[in-house]
């Protein structure tokens, strides 16, 4: 059996931004989507649905329109989606408390591990990181192996 991965909203965000600076990014995103789409290993939740929604239309140098996004979310959602539940959310207020994450990493963690993800590949927490059963990887890093 394969590793799950749990895939968080910037490695989304880098697949569809076109900007000059991030294009190694998107290079790497977008082999890392296709890669856990293919191997039926990706994990994503109803949290990173929602914030590429908001990110991909208003925060990137070119927003996309209303439809696009919802056609990039629609070939998000064949991956392994998690739904939170109110134990998920208790869960992720006391992760919160005592590994000192912001609540909104700490929701991610919890439906990583929901998902009994091996790793979760994100910047916005500390490459390397064991947390939650999981450990942290940093994609956009140079020493990313995978």
């Amino acid at each position: 059996m394969k590793d799950k991965v749990f895939l968080d909203t910037n490695v989304f965000i880098y697949s569809i931004d076109n900007s000059p600076a991030l294009r190694e990014k998107a290079d790497v995103a977008r082999q890392l989507v296709k890669k856990h789409i293919r191997n039926g290993t990706g994990v994503i939740s109803i949290q990173v649905l929602q914030e590429f929604y908001h990110v991909s239309t208003r925060k990137i140098q070119v927003p996309l329109s209303m439809e696009e996004a919802l056609e990039y979310m629609h070939y998000m959602a064949v991956l392994e989606t998690v739904h939170p539940d109110f134990n998920m959310v208790v869960a992720a207020v006391y992760l919160h408390k005592r590994a000192k994450l912001s609540f909104w990493d700490s929701l991610i963690v919890q439906a990583a591990a929901a998902a009994n993800c091996s790793f979760l590949l994100t910047e916005d927490l500390q490459d390397g990181l064991q947390v939650a059963g999981l450990t942290i990887k940093n994609p956009f890093q140079p020493s990313f192996l995978m």
